[in-house]
């Protein structure tokens, strides 16, 4: 029965002008060419709006709010009132004298039951008996459960949510899309008055593909809930999502990132920053790129064959090709963990320090316990200088980022706040204080205590790709009065989180999460909306370095030089610079360097010498959660028949 009402009123789903109109005090029939009176039996008429037999306007609407304008003439001064019905009001147009194109404007307000209702409108004219004007008709509202539900997390939790309740009160939510349709038409496009622009500057990012929101609805299986730290299965890649499109040549290149341990990829022996010319006998072009890439980043056939450039000592390449198979493995975010090693040959003699690296690809609350392992490793060796490499991690977990952060520094700080996510008044959550902890509990019944590393300045290596929880752990230590000094490029500059949950939908399983909450940092009002600008800025670097393979180096970071495995400062230069600033240096030979120059030693075969007739295409990164709040509970919703 509802299909049937909703299907009967969809094709009048638009705002109804309702003619009335009276031509004559006489209350005559109108004729066409006006020789008679022209006013109906009570004294108006209706224009360009069906009636009944009686002459009264018969209205019907779709269960938005909405507003409906009426335009009638009238023999006579006259008075309109309504049967006293609450959710159909009088806006404009109570009172009025006798004339042509008298106006009313009504509002109607939502209707979400499964009946349809109705109310009447009555004018009174002069001193005769006040008599119908109109009748309108509403019809619930029928939308797909899963778009009620995030239409009411929006409408509720939204961090623009007054904006957002704006365009829901002036009928401009569209109801009839599903899904992350609905999502990104309410959030984005013409219905916020900014053309193709976004709906807020800090719900989302532009790249060359388009406007892209952080709130975000991702389906991630038909048949069971998401669970956390469960093998993957994959070949064990992890590609650059920008590529090599070499000039003169048809041909693209793929970087490898980053290999995950015991996976296929590594077993066969491929590295970080190797490059894969060739994917089931196709070199990559402009074409074939995009199948390609995700034919290894997120394959969708059992095996695969990978065609790798390798070199030999002369630094002559040629096509090896390995042909791999679907494994298992786990997707631990960290990449790198340890204590460097000093190379006094090059110059980087540590001189009794203790340097900590590691290289952490994501805000993973499952490998929490794997983060509290690896500082606690790095607290047993006597680490005395900490660079945390962020360069491909784009967030995650706020928990997570408070934790890493209340290891990095002093056990005092426990209790205290380190950052307070701020939502919008009207949400009910209200706001969240995040706090230094000594402990953490990693499963039930599991609590671990926390190393602290009591650190007074962190090196953190940062890009583009540098986003949310990232920029938490950051500002968080800032805000503490920590030196946290940035090498790379400006990060992406997300302030903004999102509370996620996961929703039942059917018999598959979702996760919404709609931007909920800005970070505030106590006695530290800093705005990064636009990214934490890098200390030791490569874009800058570029411009003032003399050697060509350097220049070329800075051009390509993030992407990996040949060789550079994590951990390898000797052809990382982000890497090597932190290295060399903790020695009281620098490996950038410009005007304005400072403190001892040290040499990053030049191999046989390095991109930066072979890609300066090559330029940069970029693919784009699918949404990531990026900082969120995650609730344990699965909303269960039963799929519209």
């Amino acid at each position: 029965m509802e299909r049937l009402i909703r299907n009967i009123f969809l094709s009048v789903r638009m705002l109804l002008v309702l003619g009335l109109s009276f031509l004559g005090v006489a209350f005559t029939a109108c004729t066409e060419d006006g020789t008679e009176d022209s006013f109906g039996p009570n004294g108006y008429k209706i224009i360009g709006t069906p009636t009944n037999k009686d002459g009264a306007a018969n209205v019907q609407c779709d269960g938005r709010a909405q507003s409906i304008s009426l335009v009638f003439n009238v023999a006579g001064d006259y008075v309109i009132t309504t049967d006293g019905s609450e959710w159909l009001t009088i806006e404009s147009g109570t009172e009025g004298l006798a004339g042509k194109s008298r106006g009313l404007k009504l509002m109607v307000a939502k209707h979400e039951s499964d009946q349809f209702r109705t109310a009447s409108i009555y004018i009174t004219i002069g001193d005769n008996p006040r008599c119908r004007l109109a009748t309108v008709m509403q019809t619930a509202i029928s939308i797909d459960a899963m778009v009620k539900w995030m239409d009411e997390r929006l409408e509720n939790e939204y961090y623009w949510l007054d904006k957002y309740c704006e365009l829901k009160e002036s009928n401009q939510i569209n109801y009839d899309l599903t899904g992350k349709e609905f999502l990104t038409d309410a959030l984005t496009g013409k219905k916020w008055g900014l053309g193709s622009a976004k709906v807020n500057k800090d719900d989302g990012y532009m790249t060359d593909n388009g406007w892209h929101l952080f709130s975000y609805l991702y389906q991630y299986s038909a048949t069971k809930a998401p669970t956390r730290a469960q093998l993957a299965t994959g070949f064990g890649f992890e590609l650059c999502y920008t590529i090599i499109a070499h000039e003169g040549s048809p041909y693209y290149t793929f970087l490898i990132e980053h290999i995950y341990p015991n996976s296929p990829a590594y077993e066969a022996g491929f590295e970080r920053g190797d490059e894969i010319e060739q994917v089931n006998g196709q070199y990559i072009n402009d074409r074939n790129y995009e199948t390609l890439f995700y034919a290894l980043q997120a394959p969708s056939s059992n095996t695969v064959s990978v065609g790798r450039k390798e070199y030999n000592a002369q630094g002559e390449s040629k096509i090896v090709t390995y042909n791999l198979t679907l494994g298992s493995y786990e997707e631990s975010p960290i990449a790198y963990s340890g204590l460097l090693k000093e190379n006094v040959e090059y110059g980087f003699d540590f001189q009794g320090k203790k340097i900590g690296y590691i290289s952490y690809l994501g805000f993973e609350s499952a490998y929490d316990i794997n983060l509290i392992q690896a500082l606690n490793d790095l607290s047993k060796a006597g680490v005395t200088d900490m660079i945390v490499d962020l360069r491909n991690n784009d967030g995650g977990s706020v928990l997570s980022s408070s934790y890493f952060a209340s290891m990095l520094l002093s056990e005092e700080l426990s209790g205290q706040d380190m950052v307070i996510l701020k939502r919008n008044a009207k949400n009910k959550e209200g706001d969240s204080n995040i706090k230094f902890v000594s402990e953490v509990e990693v499963a039930a019944n599991q609590v671990e205590q926390l190393p602290h590393l009591n650190m007074q300045s962190v090196y953190f290596i940062t890009s583009g790709n540098t986003a949310s929880a990232s920029e938490m752990l950051i500002m968080g230590l800032r805000a503490q009065g920590i030196e946290a000094k940035t090498i790379g490029k400006q990060t992406m500059g997300k302030d903004c989180g999102m509370d996620v949950m996961t929703v039942k939908y059917g018999a598959s399983y979702y996760e919404f999460a709609p931007i909920t909450f800005m970070n505030l940092f106590p006695n530290y009002d800093v705005n990064f909306a636009e990214g934490i600008p890098a200390d030791i800025n490569f874009n800058t670097l570029m411009l003032q370095v003399t050697d060509t393979n350097m220049k070329e180096a800075l051009r390509w970071f993030p992407m990996p030089e040949i060789g550079a495995n994590w951990g390898n400062y000797l052809v990382d230069p982000a890497l090597g610079e932190a290295v060399a600033n903790i020695l009281g240096g620098t490996i950038f030979s410009t005007a304005s360097a400072q403190g001892k120059a040290f040499d990053m030693p030049r191999l046989k075969a390095t991109r930066s010498a072979q890609s300066r007739a090559s330029k940069a295409a970029t693919i784009f990164k699918p949404e990531v959660p990026g900082m969120y709040l995650r609730s344990n509970r699965i909303v269960e919703l039963e799929k519209n028949k």
